[in-house]
């Protein structure tokens, strides 16, 4: 069978305690003139704080940041949406079946061979409960086989699922050393990608050296291009200001600056990629004893909130209102989600909902019911940047002005990771959890709660569950309209808030490079360090 091309949409894994800034971005415009090379330099890409372990199947943030070097998935995604080969020569698939043909001679970092039953045992190993189910690892059962001999891995699902190319086919294979010691995977990696961990000083830098020999990159694309790295290093930089002046003085080679400082940098025309990013949701805890497991309150303190003027503060003005939860420009069911379906703002209608909830003013202004008072922990992560920061100041100040009791609490990406997945210990969260498709919300806003799954406010909606099941059965036109119907039944509960989406820019220097939809760094590939 000849290589399949076709338009995919692009898939990010979300992050799991902190946003992901992520999209579909067109390659950045070429330099004036003809580019000149460095032969096996260095390019340094400054990151706003430490991703932790580096293990693809158990932590999401170091995904299209590091994972993209070290670990080959079996298909890729050009620039323009076109599906390319990648540990697959070939693929076809229905909506119950996938079959990949994968090339020959693919080399794992540690000299071993990369097999059919390699790619069989990483696939069967997601069918356990990871971070990548429901994202892309789908939440249907599904079956794996490999053939050796015809070099193939076929995946069978036990119900019709349209993606499976888009999904599986895109998971970071783990080489079979990490699959059989995955605490190997905390400190090293154990893939086939173009490059390997050398170095790590943790809160620091991330080393990476390119690999000899590599030729299955997409499409085949080697690594040992003019102008290609020869080290690629991830500095942990946490304060945007200090990245840009490192970019202007060209000992970085691209970082994301999303707020005021990107003004000097757009002067200077560097050159740049721009990816959609969902920069704010409020996540009501649900769980047994906490406020937000009453509607009543999360409609309260929903309305309690100027959204207009959030997005304005998160985004330094540069951004929209998000019209719903899935934030891809490429999703298939785009709709206005929020309209009539959010509780509007309304400060009076929240002061009489808390009334109606048993929350009611004391002679101090504040709310309490039963001799206690209405105490919410809101959460937030500053690595998302100056806004959120910002924002989640400014739903604190609105809140207390309707009686609320807020305790602001500031999470690094290992206290977000605990708060959400471990200790539960919140009630609410702002964060920028991004979706790409609506099949990526069932698994955070339905089943169980962690570590038996990953729907870590509690968000218990039948409406949204039931329109969900009979979307996923759906094709075409028909489907999208369920998708949307479940997405409008969360949004009516004030189960989860959309604020904003704005375009978060990534600037070169000294450097080219081209990306897609779910990487936050150029495909590897295509990277090149200028003089």
């Amino acid at each position: 069978m000849a290589e399949t091309r076709t338009p995919v949409i692009a898939l990010v894994a979300a992050a799991a305690a902190a946003a992901l800034a992520s999209g579909c971005a067109a390659a950045p415009r070429p330099a004036a003139g003809p580019a000149e090379y460095v032969k096996d330099g260095t390019f340094t890409f400054a990151i706003p704080a430490d991703p932790g372990i580096l293990d693809p199947y158990r932590n999401l943030l170091p995904h299209g940041e590091m994972t993209s070097l070290t670990y080959d998935s079996l298909i890729n995604v050009t620039p323009r949406g076109e599906t390319v080969s990648g540990l697959a020569a070939t693929w076809k698939a229905d909506a119950r079946t996938a079959t990949f043909t994968l090339r020959k001679g693919i080399i794992c970092s540690d000299g071993s061979p990369l097999t059919a039953g390699t790619v069989a045992k990483a696939l069967g190993h997601l069918k356990k409960p990871s971070p990548l189910s429901g994202l892309l690892v789908p939440a249907a059962p599904y079956d794996v086989r490999a053939d050796e001999a015809a070099g193939t891995v076929t995946v069978t699902m036990k119900e019709p699922f349209a993606l499976l190319v888009e999904t599986l086919g895109r998971v970071p294979i783990v080489c079979d050393k990490g699959l059989d010691d995955p605490k190997l995977l905390e400190n090293t990696t154990v893939g086939s990608g173009p490059f390997v961990l050398s170095k790590v000083v943790r809160g620091d830098t991330y080393t990476f050296t390119r690999r000899d020999g590599y030729t299955w990159g997409p499409d085949g694309a080697a690594n040992n291009a003019p102008g290609s790295p020869a080290t690629i290093v991830f500095k942990v930089v946490p304060n945007e200001t200090t990245r840009a002046n490192l970019l202007l003085a060209g000992q970085v080679n691209l970082a994301n600056i999303a707020g005021p400082d990107r003004e000097r940098l757009l002067a200077r025309k560097l050159e740049r990629f721009d990816l959609t990013a969902m920069l704010g949701e409020l996540w009501y805890n649900q769980r047994d004893g906490r406020p937000g497991a009453d509607p009543l309150v999360r409609r309260a303190l929903t309305a309690a909130l100027d959204l207009d003027e959030l997005v304005n503060v998160v985004t330094s003005g540069t951004g929209t209102r998000a019209p719903g939860l899935v934030a891809g420009q490429t999703q298939p069911c785009a709709a206005d989600n929020v309209t009539g379906h959010l509780p509007a703002t309304d400060p009076v209608r929240a002061a009489a909902l808390l009334d109606q909830a048993g929350w009611v003013k004391g002679a101090g202004g504040t709310r309490a019911k039963d001799g206690k008072k209405l105490v919410v922990d809101l959460h937030y992560s500053p690595s998302e940047g100056e806004g959120s920061v910002a924002a989640a100041e400014l739903v604190s100040k609105r809140w207390q002005a309707v009686g609320v009791t807020v305790k602001l609490t500031s999470d690094d990406l290992a206290a977000a990771t605990r708060a959400m997945f471990e200790t539960g210990d919140f009630d609410a969260y702002w964060a920028g959890l991004r979706f790409d498709l609506p099949t990526h919300i069932l698994p955070w806003a339905s089943g169980a709660t962690p570590p038996k799954g990953q729907n870590f406010t509690g968000i218990d909606n039948p409406d949204f569950v039931k329109l969900a099941a009979k979307a996923a059965g759906t094709t075409g036109a028909a489907g999208c309209k369920l998708w949307n119907e479940a997405e409008q039944a969360l949004l009516r509960d004030a189960d989860i808030v959309p604020i904003a989406v704005a375009k978060q820019p990534f600037f070169f220097s000294k450097a080219q490079g081209e990306t897609e939809g779910w990487l936050q760094q150029p495909i590897p590939t295509s990277i090149r360090v200028l003089k």
